[in-house]
């Protein structure tokens, strides 16, 4: 289970997520939008005046190090328009046997990102993880003083680096009045030196491979469910009748003395066992928007189906339910 609550993600990630905020039932559009094969997004503000780059981290080379970002940049490929993204990666000891400038990078433990697309073509909102760790995914975390370069210049800043390919992605597509869900490969590239003795540099670079022929037919369906994940208990229910979308729920994390109460149901979108659910909500009484992800994977419910969260005020909690029940209809 992740959790986090960075105030730098509140106000981009609320703005991405507004994008479903009207959004009416689901309902069949004539032509499906693609999927996000070919689609990248860059924030690189040296090159692209208008983006910018947010980076938060704590260093320990010897240990664990954690990096988050949020960012706004351009998009190109079957959605061209703008993007924002939030995201955390965890590196491990930097003993790994690659350096950049003499520096040595160490393994990515973990890299989560939740991003928005506001194309023409489409409102994409998605999810990615780090699904495997491979020796190509590595990351780094300095803050540097007097270090000597390689070409014995002498440097001092802040040195960040996420460099991850392993990566799959969990889209939902609003085209119209219809959603899509999508799927696939993704990476993330990120770059960061701010001090003295090199260039300054910040950038995030990403692309996207779909695993699926086609985007996906969400129907409106009906999803319901409670129990506990962990520390975390929650309960839900969504439904689309002839009026819309309807719904409402509750989460309680007693770790993180987090309350959450979803106040309506703005799009439900059902694809055979899963169902993502977005809306408005409290977060310890201040609204936000909330998105939950849902897998019906068992009768049981317990130890097999899956329940997350994400508010866009960064904050995530969710996994395999270890009491409880899930189930999805279409």
């Amino acid at each position: 289970m992740q959790k986090s609550g960075s105030p730098m993600r509140a106000g981009i990630l609320g703005a991405a997520l507004i994008l479903a905020a009207s959004l009416p039932g689901v309902v069949v559009a004539a032509t499906p939008p693609p999927t996000l094969t070919g689609e990248f997004l860059s924030a690189f503000p040296a090159f692209i005046p208008t983006s910018t780059v947010d980076i938060v981290a704590s260093c320990d080379p010897a240990g664990t190090s954690t990096i988050s970002w949020s960012v706004s940049g351009d998009a190109f490929g079957p959605y061209p328009g703008t993007f924002v993204e939030t995201g955390t990666a965890t590196v491990g000891p930097h003993t790994a046997p690659a350096f950049v400038n003499g520096l040595q990078l160490g393994p990515l433990l973990t890299v989560e990102a939740f991003f928005a697309i506001d194309s023409p073509t489409g409102q994409v909102i998605g999810s990615k993880r780090l699904t495997s760790q491979t020796s190509s995914d590595l990351g780094a975390c300095y803050d540097l003083q007097g270090y000597v370069l390689p070409d014995d210049s002498i440097a001092s800043g802040t040195f960040r680096r996420v460099s991850a390919s392993s990566m799959s992605y969990e889209a939902l597509i609003i085209a119209g009045d219809a959603a899509y869900l999508d799927s696939g490969a993704t990476g993330v590239g990120l770059e960061h030196f701010a001090g003295t003795g090199m260039a300054e540099i910040d950038s995030v670079q990403e692309a996207f491979t779909s695993t699926q022929s086609a985007v996906v037919q969400a129907s409106g369906g009906r999803a319901t469910g409670g129990g506990r994940v962990g520390e975390v208990t929650f309960g839900f229910t969504a439904a689309t009748d002839k009026s819309g979308p309807k719904g409402r729920c509750a989460v309680v994390d007693a770790t993180g003395d987090v309350m959450v109460k979803c106040l309506d149901v703005g799009v439900i979108a059902v694809v055979g066992n899963r169902a993502t659910i977005t809306g408005n909500a409290l977060y310890n009484g201040l609204a936000v928007r909330y998105r939950v992800d849902v897998v019906d994977a068992a009768e049981s419910g317990a130890n097999a189906d899956r329940w997350s969260i994400r508010l866009s005020n960064g904050y995530t909690t969710g996994g395999l339910l270890t009491e409880g029940n899930v189930q999805v209809h279409d």
